[in-house]
């Protein structure tokens, strides 16, 4: 999500799921129905129960912790971080391979809950929206000025934020089925989705990419988890299909930021 007075939390994910919420807890099947330019092979299952549980958005969006699996990867990999300054020592040994430092870390990793420590090279991951059904669990990352998606983090590139919504959300499925998809701003002509964002959605789910992000799956779960992505569509879509007046969305942060919101 971008800051400023055209921030997309703020101005396009706030505005829009907050009035769904108020609507019901039904919509969630026609939403899921927008996005296109997914994984081949990606749709919605059948017989699932998509009535709303619980939802996150601005100002209470979720974090999800990484895959453990992922963790001990980066422990056992430091020739794949990025090259990044850090003043703590025992990372700084652990980035150069250390073999003590390295079982150090990974016994932390098996026995501390912490969220920060040296050992860890991934922390909690934000979607702007989290939606939680009997039977899905869906992460959506919502657009407006930026012409593509994050795609690397503070030690690790290549690592793509929708890979790592959805990733954190195979977690801790259960049985559940999982969803993600990017909304962003329409074509100023008709509202569809711009070119640079269907080849933003496709670039996805090239092999290269998703080897990239899943050194810690095997390649028949990396397949399934692809296999959960939608692919993207606009916020004018998301309004015309779900009956929202395009012209309720705020062109700017609204200047009162403490006005109330819908209770969730």
């Amino acid at each position: 999500m971008s800051g400023g007075k055209y921030d997309s939390s703020k101005t396009r994910v706030k505005p829009v799921f907050d009035l769904l919420w108020a609507r019901g807890r039904n919509w969630l099947p026609e939403l899921l129905s927008l996005p296109g330019q997914g994984c081949p092979g990606c749709e919605i299952k059948p017989g699932d129960d998509l009535t709303l549980l619980e939802g996150y958005w601005e100002p209470h969006e979720k974090g999800l912790n990484p895959p453990v699996a992922l963790l001990s990867w980066l422990i056992r990999n430091p020739d794949q971080l990025r090259k990044v300054t850090t003043d703590e020592p025992s990372r700084q040994l652990l980035m150069k391979g250390d073999p003590a430092t390295v079982e150090s870390a990974l016994d932390r990793l098996r026995t501390e809950g912490a969220a920060r420590s040296w050992h860890l090279f991934e922390g909690l991951t934000y979607p702007d929206v989290y939606l939680v059904s009997r039977d899905a669990l869906v992460v959506i990352e919502g657009k407006r000025t930026e012409s593509g998606a994050t795609t690397d983090t503070t030690w690790f590139s290549g690592r793509h934020q929708i890979w790592r919504h959805i990733d954190a959300v195979w977690e801790i499925r259960g049985r559940r089925s999982v969803y993600g998809f990017f909304v962003v701003e329409g074509d100023a002509l008709d509202g569809s989705v711009p070119k640079t964002w269907q080849i933003e959605a496709q670039a996805c789910v090239e092999p290269n990419v998703l080897l990239r992000n899943f050194p810690h799956r095997s390649s028949e779960e990396a397949r399934a988890i692809s296999r959960c992505y939608l692919g993207v569509t606009t916020w004018h879509r998301v309004c015309e299909q779900l009956g929202i007046d395009w012209r309720l969305l705020p062109h700017e942060v609204p200047a009162n930021r403490n006005r109330l919101s819908f209770r969730r």
